[in-house]
């Protein structure tokens, strides 16, 4: 097992987040889980972030799908790795997501 935060940024992005939520919370298995929606605020910016705990790549797919959808809405997404490492999902395709995600996954076990 492996966790994960994952920021949801831009436009109405709490109610973004809580979308996302949803849908991880449908592909989740046992031992995995998803956090509630926590909303940071600045004056500039607003990012709702969801404490993710997975074991595969079904995360990352179910991430990405929803993703595609609404990034050109302006929806951004982080997500932040237990080992530190970022992925900022307008930097990377599916694949490389995927990647990332199976093998934290991995190193987690």
């Amino acid at each position: 097992m492996a966790t994960a935060s994952i920021e949801v940024s831009g436009p109405d992005a709490e109610r973004q987040a809580g979308e996302l939520q949803v849908a991880l919370g449908r592909v989740v298995k046992p031992g995995e889980s998803v956090s509630p929606v926590e909303v940071h605020r600045s004056l500039e910016l607003v990012i709702a972030a969801i404490g993710l705990v997975f074991s595969g790549v079904d995360a990352a797919k179910t991430i990405w799908d929803w993703w595609s959808e609404r990034k050109s809405q302006g929806t951004q997404v982080r997500i932040i790795l237990d080992d530190g490492t970022v992925v900022d999902l307008s930097g990377v395709d599916q694949g490389q997501l995927e990647i990332e995600l199976q093998r934290r996954a991995k190193a987690g076990r």
